[in-house]
């Protein structure tokens, strides 16, 4: 039902009105508030806690524009600002036009993964968004500075406790704000409101491999008879099966040259529970849009598709990255070929950061 609101939504003309913005949805024959002036004080708020001057700030969702002010109220060096509603374009447009620092994207914020743009604070207000509970914790992830930064979203569940409001971060604070006494309407109905804040760390140093205490990386290779095995441990010199591109699926036997290299680090992300367990700076080719495209895994999110030695495609279904102290043993491969783990194809090279 969400994606068919979604689309309900998007095609539907607004209603504009002095306090609040309005659309009729068709599947539940009803008319629905996008945003409502009393929202204020939690948008002010949600700024004061979350934005600093000088920050670069991300805010996902324009509507009445009431976070938008509140924002720039608060100085940002850099102001962007996504929207996929065409009406609200115009008027975020409007709104802009006298504002150097905002920069208007229009679109759904998860276009923004494919930017190289980072933030110090990301703030959520979206509306029927089928990817924020998919893809919303991954995204911050990715798009936080280097320094760290902020995350503030709008708190469906108006308590503290909801695991999956809170994206299941940790350490997720929340700042209340009462005496709201909002008119009846179709999403929120209380007189107090706790706004979620979490800090997130930069980007830690990491190395570009995979983690063996999952995997035992099994490398697909080629023997004298030309079927496949998996090879544990690896060593130099063995012949291993690549792929140079899965749009011309054609494997091809390579030699593993110089010896992986076993490390340790923290910060990995597991996908498709253990299927594989990988560093963020592991550069992996995915399918995403139609197009087979080179990504950190830091940057994969749920619907990617991976490629298989058996010329098929395994869609990303879940992705869980461990921000503990856990340590793990990795192996970096220096080759100049891509190869297969566990039968899913690697992207060849990578940087360590």
């Amino acid at each position: 039902m969400g994606n068919i609101f979604r689309n309900s939504y998007l095609a539907a003309n607004l209603t504009f009105e002095d306090d609040k913005i309005t659309w009729h949805c068709p599947e539940m024959d009803d008319t629905r508030e996008v945003m409502m002036e009393w929202e204020t004080p939690i948008m002010n708020k949600m700024a004061e806690i979350a934005v600093s001057a000088g920050d670069h700030v991300l805010e996902c969702g324009f509507g009445m524009g009431i976070l938008s002010n509140a924002v720039q109220a608060r100085n940002p060096a850099s102001h962007t600002i996504v929207e996929c509603h065409p009406q609200i374009i115009v008027k975020l447009k409007e709104w802009a036009a006298d504002k150097p620092n905002v920069i208007v994207k229009e679109g759904k914020w998860m276009d923004l993964l494919d930017d190289s743009q980072k933030y110090d604070a990301i703030l959520m207000d979206t509306y029927v968004d089928d990817d924020l509970h998919v893809t919303f914790r991954q995204f911050c992830e990715t798009k936080i500075s280097s320094n760290g930064g902020k995350v503030s979203w709008w708190n469906f569940s108006g308590g503290t406790t909801d695991q999956w409001m809170k994206f299941y971060w940790d350490n997720v604070t929340f700042t209340e704000v009462t005496g709201l006494n909002p008119p009846e309407n179709t999403y929120y109905n209380r007189d107090n409101y706790f706004i979620p804040l979490k800090n997130l760390s930069g980007a830690r140093k990491t190395l570009n491999g995979i983690v063996t205490k999952l995997n035992d990386v099994d490398v697909i290779y080629n023997d004298s008879n030309s079927s496949t095995k998996n090879l544990t441990p690896i060593t130099a010199n063995q012949t291993i099966l690549s792929c140079e591109d899965p749009t011309n699926p054609n494997l091809i036997v390579k030699t593993l040259d110089p010896k992986p290299m076993y490390m340790r680090c923290q910060g990995v992300y597991n996908i498709n529970n253990d299927l594989l367990a990988v560093t963020g700076n592991q550069p992996m080719l995915i399918k995403r849009s139609g197009s087979w495209v080179t990504k950190n895994a830091n940057e994969l999110v749920v619907g990617d598709k991976l490629y298989k030695v058996d010329n098929t495609e395994v869609e990303i279904t879940s992705i869980n990255f461990d921000s503990s102290n856990t340590v793990y043993e990795i192996i970096k491969f220096e080759t100049d070929y891509n190869y297969f783990v566990n039968n899913i194809l690697i992207k060849k090279g990578g940087e360590d950061a």
